[in-house]
């Protein structure tokens, strides 16, 4: 039989919530998609990775431009503005490659993943989040993902998306 305290709020933020339902604790957020990933993409096929500081492992990462779906807001509109706001690039196109789950058994919430057609040319100014851009081919992204230069669950998933929509 299961007692009062099997579901509970343990912690309440303005970005989710932890719970505990029938002794597992969960994270939840508002919106059932509460993310986003970039793929951004050069018409010759390279791809764009981004280097910045993750204060929550300490130090650098190289990643995909990523982040928060505003509320009311596509996942392909807020792609778009992440790129424009972490890199200053504007997008041609875009199109969304499917959704990710980055912790099955912690997070509730799934993330976009979409591709973003760029030009090389920065266009605007930049948030500041972003140390470094790099510009890899796929045989590149590969390689560094091989080498364990790239770690970060959502650019590794993203990466896969986009290889297995590319060869369906």
């Amino acid at each position: 039989m299961s007692s009062a305290t099997d579901n509970q709020c343990l912690l309440e933020t303005p970005y989710f919530k932890v719970v505990r339902e029938n002794g597992y604790f969960i994270i939840k957020e508002a919106q059932a998609v509460n993310g986003v990933v970039a793929v951004p993409t050069l018409a010759d096929g390279r791809l764009m990775l981004v280097e910045l500081k993750r204060r929550a492992i300490g130090g650098q990462s190289i990643e995909f431009p990523r982040g928060a779906i505003d509320a009311g807001e596509s996942a392909c509109d807020a792609a778009v503005r992440e790129l424009l706001e972490e890199t200053g690039r504007q997008a041609s196109s875009v199109r969304q490659l499917g959704l990710l789950h980055s912790n099955t058994s912690l997070i509730a919430s799934a993330v976009a993943v979409c591709q973003v057609q760029v030009t090389e040319q920065q266009s605007a100014a930049t948030d500041g989040e972003v140390d470094h851009v790099l510009w890899v081919s796929r045989q590149e992204l590969l390689a560094m993902i091989a080498a364990g230069q790239i770690t970060d669950a959502h650019t590794l998933s993203a990466a896969m998306m986009l290889l297995a929509a590319e060869s369906a």
